[in-house]
């Protein structure tokens, strides 16, 4: 009886289409379909142009930038971190609006307060980011000259969600990192740039002894980690200014992004060198060749569909 009435119920809900056309013959045939013939959306081979069209909106997010210091650790020994908006201002352009972009933070105290640390280079490295976490190279970056005085102050990273705390992923990335290279220390931060709508948020967090030690023995790449807790973070203070200038050092190449085009490519231990120079756009011809070998091909003559939505 319960498996008739599902019948019935299903039957009930099924949508009656009538579609009409005309033949070569100029005769016109009208069909009626009861089915979801014709009724799923039709996701094109163009969806990128949508994400890098979004992205070219990103400089008008900053515009409105809101510095969350709430609940910052306030203690002697504590640190304020000074970001310059140059710098800002190359990384949030240089991104996009779903897939997570990190980049590692360089910076020195100034020789009247040794409490402050001003943010002085960002240096991109290739990296393979998706909408969850990124995945960064087992090797810091190597500068003889313009790293000489600076010292690895951590990293900033971009995420679609403003979150009062780092996530698991993020934990377990920082943790990792200072579990191998004895350069990162107990001052290291990441600054999270937090997308929300028409505007942009910041937020600086340092790991907690429990975030540290966990992080570095988590091998659970899920959204909900057995043993995390978002107390494994803290807030630290962070200050925006446009007084102090920073620089931003790129790989050879400038081609930093692996996560659309040349995913093939990638591997963590990727060999790589720095140099001066303004970082490519997310969305640069040089991170996806593939897609204008496409272009080639239409002009060809090979022209597959290529639509947004036939049926909507």
């Amino acid at each position: 009886m319960a498996e008739l009435e599902k019948s019935t119920e299903a039957q009930s809900q099924v949508t009656a289409v009538q579609t009409q056309t005309t033949n070569v013959h100029g005769d016109t045939l009208q069909v009626v379909t009861t089915s979801n013939y014709e009724q799923q959306v039709f996701s094109s081979k163009s969806d990128w142009r949508v994400r890098a069209i979004s992205a070219t909106h990103l400089p008008l997010r900053l515009q409105h930038i809101y510095v969350s210091n709430d609940d910052v650790k306030d203690d002697a020994g504590s640190y304020t971190y000074v970001i310059p908006k140059n710098v800002l201002k190359a990384f949030v352009t240089s991104s996009d609006l779903r897939t997570q972009v990190a980049v590692f933070l360089y910076g020195v105290s100034p020789p009247d307060n040794k409490q402050v640390k001003e943010i002085k280079a960002v240096v991109w490295v290739p990296q393979r980011g998706n909408n969850n976490t990124v995945e960064l190279p087992s090797g810091l970056p190597k500068e003889d000259y313009l790293l000489k005085d600076l010292e690895p102050l951590g990293w900033i990273k971009t995420q679609a969600v403003d979150l009062p705390h780092l996530t698991p992923m993020d934990v377990t990335t920082q943790a990792k990192i200072m579990a191998e290279h004895s350069e990162w220390g107990p001052s290291s931060i990441c600054v999270v740039t937090s997308f929300t709508p028409g505007s942009i948020s910041l937020s600086a967090h340092c790991l907690s002894v429990a975030g540290f030690e966990w992080g570095r023995k988590n091998a659970d790449a899920g959204p909900n980690p057995p043993g995390f807790n978002p107390n494994m973070s803290e807030r630290v203070q962070l200050l925006l200014s446009d007084r102090i200038l920073g620089m931003t050092l790129v790989p050879e190449g400038k081609v930093w992004n692996y996560g659309i085009g040349l995913t093939q490519m990638w591997t963590p231990n990727l060999p790589y060198t720095i140099a001066l120079d303004t970082p490519l756009p997310f969305w640069a011809e040089q991170h996806r060749p593939a897609a204008f070998l496409s272009f080639a091909n239409i002009e060809s003559g090979d022209s597959g569909a290529d639509v947004e939505n036939s049926f909507s």
